[in-house]
């Protein structure tokens, strides 16, 4: 293998962990964010209303989690058949959670604005 392919190789499993706590940052940090706006809020309906975005968030971090879970397996698949392609199945597994991670946020963020757009002022 040449050394720019294995150097690129070796910083993959870096890339990924940055962008799995990218994930668990963008939808931990938004629930912190809303709960911090429910407690000085004083819209009676306003925790009504902040549900769907509550779930969105707590789905994305739990998706974010398998993800860390599916990149384990990877790596752990790839250690013990280096030649083989079943790690494959694995990589490709976990990039679509990670996917639908940042897509419950998306949701979460989108239903939250909508959410909170309604305020009177």
């Amino acid at each position: 293998m040449d050394p720019h392919r294995l150097e690129t190789f070796k910083s993959l499993p870096t890339i990924s962990i940055e962008a799995f706590k990218t994930l668990l940052l963008l939808n931990g940090g938004a629930i912190v964010a809303l709960l911090a706006y429910l407690g000085n809020a004083r819209a009676p309906d306003l925790a009504a209303r902040l549900f769907c975005p509550f779930v969105s968030f707590i789905c994305g971090l739990v998706l974010a989690a398998l993800a860390f879970a599916g990149s384990y397996r990877t790596q752990l698949v790839l250690y013990n058949d280096p030649q083989g392609t079943t790690h494959v199945l694995w990589l490709r597994v976990t990039f679509v959670i990670a996917l639908l991670s940042l897509f419950a946020f998306a949701i979460g963020a989108f239903t939250a604005l909508r959410a909170l757009a309604v305020l009177p002022s």
